[in-house]
């Protein structure tokens, strides 16, 4: 803090930038791009929405690319999956990796439809 003429010390305001915050969009008026203003001292709220089906998506791939990964570490390391070289195991690995993402993406449906990431954000990992 630096002091006036006076001797009196003088605060400054420091302007933070807004902070962008992801929703997903089902028809509730939403409006991409909305600001939400904050007390002086707090960065404001820009809303960005995304369709569900994007959402869906994204999560889908985000499962997906998971269980590649653990399923290619586990196929490097082991013999659990057995694979005459690489791309044989990089196949065989895409293959059980959609299964897994296709449970996981009927749940993530059911979540985002019913708007239960709204209504109990912590039971459905959305914190």
């Amino acid at each position: 803090m630096a002091d006036d003429p006076n001797g009196k010390p003088v605060t400054t305001t420091e302007v933070m930038s807004p902070v962008p915050v992801t929703v997903i969009g089902t028809g509730d008026g939403l409006v991409k791009g909305t600001k939400a203003t904050t007390p002086p001292d707090q960065p404001n709220i820009i809303v960005n929405v995304v369709q569900p089906i994007v959402a869906l998506f994204v999560r889908f791939a985000n499962v997906y690319i998971g269980n590649l990964v653990g399923l290619l570490a586990a196929g490097m390391t082991s013999n659990a999956i057995p694979a005459t070289d690489f791309w044989h195991l990089v196949l065989k690995c895409a293959s059980l990796a959609i299964a897994g993402a296709v449970v996981l993406s009927l749940k993530d449906i059911v979540t985002v439809t019913a708007k239960l990431e709204q209504k109990f954000p912590l039971l459905t990992g959305s914190v």
